[in-house]
């Protein structure tokens, strides 16, 4: 029996939330776009990019502003 190597795990190394969304900021011109930040839905830390969201966030991961 043939056993398949496990999916890519997509996941908050904080959490382990597996659901992240991009933040909305002011631009220049004061309209509301999405920056490239990511945040995680379930602990709110923001990360610089996806690679960083998944690994552990002890030093890549920054608190969340209240």
């Amino acid at each position: 029996m043939q056993i398949n190597p496990p999916a890519t795990v997509s996941r908050c190394g904080v959490c382990g939330s597996t659901n992240y969304s991009r933040v909305v900021a002011r631009d220049e011109s004061g309209a509301m776009r999405y920056t490239e930040i990511l945040q995680c839905t379930r602990c709110s830390r923001e990360f610089a990019n996806l690679d960083l969201w998944r690994q552990d966030g002890a030093s890549t991961a920054s608190p969340a502003v209240a």
